[in-house]
């Protein structure tokens, strides 16, 4: 029997030399090993910051777009002859995605509507996602010492402040991830001072009023979405060099608006009409106040998406998942965000009269104080609108 082994063994042998081999290169994501093993830990080389991309901070707003569709304008009593602002898009009709691209530029933003997200307003998502990426950077480099980070003025001054880090938080969640988090809540904080100042009379270009269109129904989800968006691909890594920022971002608006069921322009026309006097009234002309009737003032998360209530747009969504709320994150363990990162408004030459906060020069608020000047707002916009305001279907 010994014998019968010896003489097949070298059989054997020669069976396994052809059995299939793992030679093949394999490559790995360190980023996917990492969750799944729900390993934050920066594992590797040492953190270098001359290695993290540098880029200038935002300056341009998207110009984009009043809530309504076909819209008519008029320069103090006397109506626009022949203008009209279209402004619902299809998802092919968007262009690629630039940093920080301001005026006519080849994105074609407008507002599009998905079945699990309501309308959304592509230049907020465009614009927060931007914003998103610089203060990650900047943050990033920082931790986990202080840092202040000014913004351009809009209306008032804006920074960025920075606290020093507990011990062990940035060990035990990680250099990318805790900077992604500040960054995405200060960026929300941001957005929610250009609706503040926009309502309280703020114009970025003199002249033109851009009231109508403070916390209209689709920006706070849009802004999220756009915050969530960035998120995502910095956490995965593709953001080592502008050019790879706009076409990775570009391929994540597209795959967002699939996910949240995204509709052809006719029936995006079709929910737009089916909301006209209720969310928007399509007598009035731009830039009058009263054209957009409901308001989203919100700051909270999840933020819920407002989805249009119509016999032919539930048929049209129908087989869609549920509607998709946006999450913040408002903690990093057991750490309020808040209490590590805030953004101070420094009050200079321009001073709104009925601001709901006594202001002077030089006066600075914070997001501790949005709660009383939510309080101002909803109070003029029941005034204004009713006490429906600030729901997507009536009481």
């Amino acid at each position: 029997m010994h014998r019968v082994c010896r003489l097949l063994a070298p059989v054997v042998a020669a069976l396994a030399a052809c059995a299939p081999t793992w030679k093949a290169p394999l490559v790995v994501d360190h980023r996917e090993v990492a969750r799944a093993l729900h390993d934050p830990a920066d594992v590797g080389a040492r953190f270098d910051p001359s290695a993290v991309p540098e880029i200038a901070a935002p300056k341009k707003l998207r110009p984009c777009c009043a809530f309504g569709q076909d819209l008519r304008a008029e320069v103090g009593p006397v109506p626009v002859p022949l203008y009209k602002n279209e402004n619902i898009r299809s998802p092919d009709e968007l262009g690629p995605h630039g940093y920080d691209r301001g005026g006519a530029s080849p994105e074609r933003n407008g507002l599009v509507y998905t079945c699990r997200g309501g309308f959304l307003d592509i230049a907020h998502v465009r614009d927060t996602a931007d914003k998103t990426l610089f203060l990650t950077l900047q943050l990033v480099r920082a931790l986990p010492g202080e840092a202040t980070v000014e913004w351009p003025d809009e209306g008032t001054k804006r920074r960025v402040k920075l606290r020093p880090l507990p011990k062990g938080l940035l060990e035990r969640h990680g250099r990318w991830k805790t900077a992604t988090l500040l960054a995405s809540w200060a960026v929300q904080q941001l957005a929610t001072w250009h609706e503040v100042v926009t309502w309280y009379g703020f114009e970025s270009v003199p002249g033109v009023s851009e009231r109508l269109s403070a916390f209209s129904p689709e920006d706070v989800y849009s802004n999220v979405l756009g915050i969530n968006l960035a998120a995502g691909l910095i956490l995965d890594g593709e953001i080592r060099s502008r050019e790879e920022y706009d076409t990775a971002m570009q391929a994540w608006l597209r795959e967002a608006l699939r996910r949240l069921g995204a509709v052809s322009k006719q029936d995006a026309r079709a929910a737009m009409q089916a909301v006209d006097g209720r969310w928007w009234d399509s007598r009035k002309r731009l830039p009058e106040f009263t054209l957009v009737t409901r308001r989203y003032v919100h700051n909270d998360s999840p933020v819920p998406a407002w989805l249009v209530d119509a016999p032919d747009i539930r048929k049209t969504c129908s087989g869609q998942p549920p509607p998709l709320p946006l999450v913040l994150e408002q903690k990093i363990g057991e750490h309020e965000i808040a209490e590590l990162v805030t953004v101070e408004f420094e009050f200079g030459s321009w001073l709104p009269e009925r601001f709901p906060l006594p202001i002077a020069r030089g006066s600075t608020v914070t997001p501790r104080d949005f709660s009383a000047i939510f309080a101002g707002i909803r109070a003029e916009a029941v005034e204004a609108f009713g006490p429906d305001f600030d729901k997507p279907d009536d009481a």
